[in-house]
């Protein structure tokens, strides 16, 4: 005999009884911890905030009515499934919906009289946690669920229940609710009728009406002083929510400014920088300038001393040749003072025969006349990436030219060198960076030093700071 039919035999001792039991699972699921969502007849829907206290709570439920029903004649005793599932909800006003909830109910309708079924989300999570025994009854198909849910039984035979630790606090705005519902109510087979007849009471009759009606006062009191304290709770929780969520809007806004001016000083401090990287570069560009100036002057200085050495050589070589051609000349005997020769054309040809004058400055220039191929290859350098590109070459005067990019646009460099008379080359200029640099294109100084070796040059210097090597070969 179900629920219903039990109802309809006896629909106040039934009500009587199923208060009674009511009463028993309200006290223990507020023990531990749980919220009663919503009832509807032999049903109950709560809420936990851990798997492990939402088995717990159904364990002793069902040991507790059991022992309610022992002491009832077996034709009104009521037995409960109960089906515990782990998923996310959604809150309406103070319902759960969703599809957590249905498989909570699915579990509680595929349940055995006084047994609970939980779902492997739960068992996972309560595994070894707890001193119970599961049979695990697979997969099971039910009733509007759109996949299988693998079920667990638990099974208490012999095996004792822990008692419960102390009451845990819960946040109770979780998305993740764990949710026990005790759905139907069962008899054991066997019935008796009740038949309420116009005859008067006796007096014992009259003392268990009585009785009755005293334990329906206190039972009621006791849903109402339940209800206010539920009430004042629900009220507490809604005033903390309301607390935390004006301090959360705080906070953001705190946030919001303390970012706001993080990033107006990061910025000042990023102009700052630029300024001074600016001033920085442009002093060492003029450095850069003037050492070039100076290493200028200086190589005109040499080439000039240079110039001056090799006409006073020259000239002290025609000397000394006139006077070795005149020192010859009396060792020659003369046949008559006629046929004696003029010192003039023995000095004219001293000079052709044993004079040979070092190299001039147009003679070292012309060696290099011609075309020349150039390239330059730069290393990584801090932010800086990998460089190499050719260049246009030429040599005007005996001065190398070599240039890239257009003039004072970004990526432009050009050097300028004259060779000594030893085959050394210094190759001086500027460049300005190019559009790819972590700032905006700065000038910069260059210089590359190196030696001619036959028709191959090379160079080793900076550009910008990056270490540098510059070829130059003369073109095929």
């Amino acid at each position: 005999m179900n629920y219903s039919r039990l109802m309809a035999a006896d629909e106040e001792g039934t009500l009587k009884v199923l208060s009674a039991h009511r009463a028993v699972i309200d006290g223990i699921i507020e023990f531990h911890e749980g919220r009663i969502v919503s009832t509807a007849g032999d049903s109950v829907l709560a809420e936990f905030a851990s798997p492990v206290e939402a088995v717990r709570c159904a364990v002793e439920v069902q040991d507790a009515l059991r022992t309610r029903n022992d002491s009832l004649p077996e034709d009104k005793r009521l037995k409960f499934r109960v089906g515990v599932n782990l998923g996310d909800v959604m809150v309406k006003g103070d319902d759960l919906l969703g599809d957590g909830v249905n498989v909570a109910a699915r579990l509680e309708s595929i349940a055995e009289p006084d047994g609970i079924c939980i779902s492997a989300s739960v068992y996972d999570l309560i595994r070894g946690k707890l001193d119970l025994g599961f049979v695990d009854i697979g997969e099971q198909n039910l009733k509007n669920i759109d996949h299988p849910i693998r079920v667990y039984r638990i099974d208490r035979d012999g095996m004792p229940v822990p008692k419960p630790g102390p009451a845990r606090k819960a946040s109770r705005t979780t998305r993740a609710r764990w949710l026990s519902g005790a759905v139907g109510a069962a008899i054991a087979a066997g019935a008796a009728a009740w038949y309420l007849g116009l005859l008067p009471a006796t007096p014992r009759q009259a003392d268990q009406a009585r009785t009755a009606a005293s334990e329906q006062k206190a039972q009621a009191e006791a849903a109402a002083a339940a209800e206010a304290k539920r009430a004042l709770e629900e009220q507490r929780l809604a005033a903390e929510l309301a607390r935390a969520r004006a301090e959360a809007d705080e906070a953001r806004k705190r946030a919001q400014a303390e970012t706001t001016a993080a990033t107006y000083a990061k910025r000042a401090l990023e102009e700052q920088r630029a300024a001074a990287a600016k001033a920085s570069a442009d002093a060492e560009l003029a450095r850069a300038h003037a050492e070039a100036e100076s290493v200028r002057r200086k190589a005109q200085a040499e080439l000039a001393a240079a110039q001056q050495a090799r006409s006073a050589a020259e000239r002290e070589a025609v000397a000394r040749a006139a006077e070795s051609a005149a020192a010859a000349q009396p060792a020659q005997a003369p046949r008559t003072a006629q046929e004696t020769p003029s010192p003039a054309p023995a000095m004219a040809a001293a000079p052709a025969a044993s004079i040979q004058s070092p190299p001039s400055t147009a003679a070292a220039g012309n060696r290099y006349q011609g075309k020349w191929d150039a390239s330059i290859k730069c290393e990584a350098w801090k932010t800086m990436d990998p460089f190499e590109s050719a260049f246009r070459s030429r040599v005007v005067n005996g001065e190398f030219l070599l240039a890239r990019g257009k003039r004072d646009q970004p990526g432009f460099i050009e050097l300028r060198g004259t060779p000594g008379a030893d085959g050394t080359l210094v190759l001086t200029g500027r460049g300005i960076t190019g559009l790819r640099a972590p700032r905006p294109a700065q000038p910069y100084p260059a210089r590359l030093e190196g030696k001619f070796e036959g028709d191959r040059y090379r160079g080793n210097g900076t550009l910008a700071r990056r270490p540098c090597v510059v070829d130059i070969s003369r073109a095929q």
